[in-house]
């Protein structure tokens, strides 16, 4: 009956709302959307999933907490609760009509969008709260309990603010108790001039490893015939600090701005200007030139770590007591690792892990593990480099005697194929248990086996009990 009552509860889970209604604003693009689109860096798993930032409704006075607004309150997306005046790309919006369209990956019955706009005097250095808003919406739609179209654009009208500011859309789900929440990264400009169009987005500095002295960062510029080296700017990175990937970006988008004349790297700020930051920069061609796109290239010197393992203090075989057994073992680490080794029975079961980190260096490991039975198991060993480089893995394959196994088995299926004759016995790694070969004439079908024709297999064949007799 719990059971019956549990499939209830997981069905009804399955068929709320909150699981199959999500999305997220379209046009202009939200801080998520901009995520997954790549004109935002470094943003965790909202790249992959900008529809799901769904947290209970209520705003302002339920919905997400204050410093987790951005993020909806999910941890796994608490890269987008960061908040700082340069930190986000910007929309150019201005005051007056403002359509907003919303992406549905799986619309549903709807009560309302709301929207709300930062307060003029607000701070975007700080940990974004309640009170950084006007709480009174700029604008309202009622969703009239339907269910919208795949798109649907709201015709709003945007109040006048000067720079940087932050637009919130809440659409509440009509029948859950939930609501999503986007963040809108807006710069309007300056009310008594059209907004700058001079300079359009041609490529993106990306803050995406530490560079060491002597690499280089540059500029490849390319028009609609190929490469413009006459327009290429290099920065060759001086020290240890300056490679920082927090860094080198603000230096290299500098240097652009300072040797280039068509060509700027930034963010736009208040007054209207593109001027480099700490972190991701945007890269700009003018209006009118015959440029089209700009590539980053990061030229390396410095060889790669050479990262690798090795194992020591394993035995192919130990004696299980009551079903427990320790291994004791020591890794050899060269490169800046975290080594994890995990115990897998026959079925692939875990039963067993430890882990740390190694850096050039050897670590001794003691794994006791209980609840086993007799049989083969294998111990796997990764080592993931905190360089991000590519990971290594080691498998090694252990067998646990257990009491009612030494009774003299010589091999361990299919080891020693080719000398299977009558009387032979062995120990069937998957369940544990030891066979012996029939006389002949069956003795001869105990040799009989690949990996692609297992009919003899003991215990698992089709036909094994032609060719086996279980050793009781």
């Amino acid at each position: 009956m719990i059971a019956i009552i549990r499939l209830f509860a997981i069905l009804a889970l399955l068929t709320s709302g909150s699981v199959f209604a999500h999305g997220y604003i379209s046009e202009p693009a939200g801080r998520n959307l901009l995520c997954k689109t790549g004109a935002n860096g470094q943003c965790g798993a909202i790249q992959w999933e900008p529809q799901s930032l769904e947290a209970p409704s209520g705003f302002p006075h339920g919905g997400p907490p204050d410093g987790r607004i951005a993020s909806a309150g999910h941890r796994h997306f608490s890269e987008l609760d960061v908040q700082s005046a340069d930190r986000w790309t910007k929309q150019e919006v201005k005051a007056g009509p403002f359509p907003i369209t919303w992406t549905f990956t799986a619309n549903h019955v709807t009560r309302s969008w709301r929207y709300y706009l930062t307060r003029p005097d607000w701070n975007p250095n700080q940990s974004l709260t309640r009170t950084a808003f006007d709480l009174e919406p700029f604008c309202v739609v009622d969703g009239h309990m339907a269910r919208p179209p795949q798109k649907v654009t709201h015709q709003c009208v945007l109040p006048r603010r000067n720079g940087y500011q932050l637009i919130l859309a809440v659409w509440e789900v009509g029948d859950t108790s939930n609501s999503f929440y986007n963040l809108l990264d807006a710069r309007f400009s300056d009310s008594s001039q059209p907004a700058p169009q001079e300079w359009r987005q041609a490529g993106i500095i990306h803050p995406s490893v530490d560079l060491a002295a002597g690499d280089n960062a540059k500029t490849r510029v390319f028009d609609a015939h190929g490469e413009r080296t006459e327009f290429q700017t290099v920065l060759t990175i001086s020290s240890t600090a300056q490679g920082s990937k927090s860094n080198w970006p603000h230096a290299l988008a500098s240097k652009i701005n300072a040797e280039q004349s068509l060509i700027r790297a930034g963010q736009r700020s208040n007054d209207g200007q593109i001027h480099p930051v700490y972190g991701q920069n945007l890269v700009y061609i003018q209006d009118g030139s015959t440029l089209a796109r700009v590539e980053i290239e990061l030229e390396q010197r410095e060889p790669a770590a050479v990262n690798a393992i090795s194992v020591s203090g394993l035995a192919a075989e130990y004696p299980l007591e009551a079903g427990r057994v320790t291994l004791d073992f020591t890794v050899v680490a060269q490169g800046d690792l975290h080594i994890t080794n995990t115990l897998y029975d026959q079925n692939g079961v875990a039963k067993g892990h430890a882990a740390a980190d190694i850096k050039d260096d050897s670590r001794r490991f003691t794994l006791a593990v209980s609840d086993l039975k007799a049989g083969h198991h294998q111990l796997v060993i990764k080592a993931i480099p905190k360089a991000g480089d590519a990971p290594l893995q080691q498998v090694l394959n252990l067998t646990f005697k257990g009491p009612d196994n030494n009774d003299g088995y010589q091999y361990v299926f299919p080891q020693g194929l080719v000398s299977y004759a009558a009387g032979t016995k062995v120990l069937q790694p998957r369940n544990g248990r030891v066979y012996q070969c029939k006389p002949f004439p069956y003795s001869g079908y105990c040799v009989q086996w690949s990996p692609y024709a297992t009919h003899y297999e003991p215990a698992v064949g089709s036909h094994w009990q032609l060719a086996w007799d279980e050793v009781k």
